[in-house]
């Protein structure tokens, strides 16, 4: 299995691909440099702070610092190089959706601890913004798009490199 640096360098390589790779094999419309610079950034955010390693005690579980314990739960539940952690969909469908939960949960504690403070409707900030959140997909297609595969993206560099490098060590032992 490559190091956590072959898979950092791995991710940025891949990431810096990605931008003219899509813009020559995708139609003009979806060109805008946003729709590019969403791609390349959503790949580097899967590669490094989304990989499927958060389930060890790795180098991307610590460059989410004081928030990596958010994922202590992830690493618990989830073995090592599972086919949860380490697919080319589930994996990441899995992480997102662990990452979104847990975004929501923090989101709802913070207004809660603000209500303390001020007065306001907390329910109807959380759905004014899951409503915004959920319809981004509707408003803005193409960055949606291009997130989307930039985070599949960074999981497959990934998990490309871990069975490369495992079937040449089973190849060459």
């Amino acid at each position: 299995m490559p190091s956590g640096k072959v898979h950092d360098k791995t991710t940025i390589v891949g990431a810096a691909l990605a931008a003219p790779a899509f813009y020559f094999l995708t139609p003009a419309p979806t060109h805008p440099p946003g729709v590019i610079a969403t791609l390349v950034v959503a790949t580097l955010f899967s590669g490094m702070m989304l990989s499927p390693d958060l389930d060890l005690d790795s180098a991307p579980y610590y460059r989410w610092g004081a928030f990596r314990y958010l994922w202590w739960p992830y690493q618990r539940l989830i073995p090592h190089r599972s086919p949860l952690s380490h697919s080319y969909l589930l994996g990441p469908l899995l992480r997102i959706a662990y990452f979104l939960f847990f975004a929501w949960a923090l989101f709802r504690a913070v207004t809660w601890a603000l209500t303390f403070l001020m007065r306001f409707d907390r329910n109807i900030l959380s759905v004014r913004y899951t409503d915004a959140f959920l319809r981004f997909w509707r408003t803005h297609p193409h960055e949606f798009g291009a997130c989307a595969l930039g985070i599949f993206l960074g999981t497959a560099l990934h998990v490309s490199a871990d069975l490369i490098v495992t079937r040449f060590k089973r190849r060459h032992r």
